[in-house]
């Protein structure tokens, strides 16, 4: 078996499994996420060149996405690009958002890290042909979560890797989330517990831990919803 189809089943696994157990198995799960990926990762240092890593920048401050990537054991630098989303030109309400904001996140950084490899992402949601943004208030997650409540919405995720303002690789990838009918006191009690995780996450919920019970399905790639494809990620290093 190739390693690509052995890295996608091992991830794609323990990803429905967050899904599936309850959430002192997902805690479980994810602190043992080295250990359900550390023989892939032995073969990924044949499969990324370190010297590459060493010149990679990540423009992210997501705390699921530095799990997974310092889970790779490379010598990956992180930095925020603190740009306000709100601001950036041409954001029709498609799925394309994503990526214009990525990209924006990607020119931020490049300026200051120049022949840096940097790579950026951003989460968006599409729900009722608008983009949805971020929450700043438990009225404010409670309300979205209530309008998921019993509907679908598309979440997309924007990568993109630049090199001095040049795009080398950008990509999109996309996931079709169906929500249970849930109740308003199993939204409150989840918003008014979970409210400092889930603020920095588009959408106002994190797979990792009681979330899970608002899934009726889900529908694409489930490396999504924890906001990178990391499969793609690594075929994006592998031909650099």
């Amino acid at each position: 078996m190739g390693i690509n189809r052995l890295l996608d089943q091992k991830i794609a696994i323990l990803l429905i499994n967050l899904l599936l157990t309850t959430t002192e198995e997902n805690l479980v799960l994810i602190d043992n996420l080295n250990l359900i990926c550390e023989e892939d990762l032995i073969l990924m240092n044949n499969f990324i060149n370190p010297h590459i890593a060493k010149q990679i920048i990540i423009g992210t401050k997501s705390p699921s996405r530095r799990k997974l990537f310092h889970s790779l054991n490379l010598s990956f630098k992180f930095k925020s690009a603190n740009i306000d989303e709100r601001k950036i030109k041409n954001i029709n309400n498609n799925k394309y958002d994503a990526l214009k904001i990525a990209e924006a996140k990607a020119r931020h950084l490049t300026n200051k890290y120049r022949n840096k490899i940097i790579v950026t992402f951003d989460t968006t949601i599409l729900f009722r042909k608008r983009t949805i943004y971020k929450c700043d208030s438990k009225k404010c997650c409670i309300k979205l979560l209530k309008d998921f409540s019993n509907k679908s919405h598309f979440l997309y995720t924007g990568m993109v890797f630049m090199i001095n303002n040049k795009i080398i690789k950008k990509n999109l990838s996309e996931t079709k989330i169906y929500f249970n009918k849930n109740s308003h006191q199993l939204i409150q009690s989840y918003v008014n517990k979970n409210f400092l995780k889930i603020r920095s996450a588009v959408g106002c919920y994190n797979i990792e831990g009681p979330a899970k019970e608002f899934f009726e399905n889900i529908d694409g790639s489930f490396y999504n919803i924890i906001g990178l494809d990391i499969i793609k990620f690594l075929r994006v290093l592998k031909s650099i």
